[in-house]
């Protein structure tokens, strides 16, 4: 039976604080707002002295859900004046959003696993 490590919890905080700089650097403030709630959330669960699976279980549900089919969010484009710029920007937020999305499973998979 395998566990969520707490150590998991700070690799998804991480890689959220890169989303929301991405997203604050691409003139994208609404859903550096979202990603920013999910970084707190996150930060609380790493902060306490007992590790509280139920409320990693809740915050990855709500994150994964920023990727159904139908949000926004797997649409978006970051802005910049200087193209290049812009295009860096995108790049990464590619990048990120799949990083994100490995980390978010793997917790699933490790949640799925304790439960049976």
């Amino acid at each position: 039976m395998q566990k969520i490590e707490k150590w998991r919890v700070e690799e998804l905080a991480l890689v959220l604080n890169e989303l929301v700089a991405l997203l604050r650097a691409g003139d994208n403030n609404e859903w550096a707002n979202v990603f920013l709630h999910f970084l707190e959330e996150a930060e609380k669960i790493v902060s306490r002295k007992e590790f509280d699976s139920e409320a990693t279980e809740k915050l990855a549900r709500n994150i994964l859900n920023c990727f159904d089919r139908n949000s926004s969010f797997i649409n978006i484009t970051l802005r910049n004046e200087n193209p290049r710029e812009e295009q860096k920007l995108n790049q990464a937020l590619l990048l990120t959003r799949a990083r994100l999305l490995n980390v978010l499973n793997d917790i699933q998979e490790r949640i799925i696993e304790q439960i049976h």
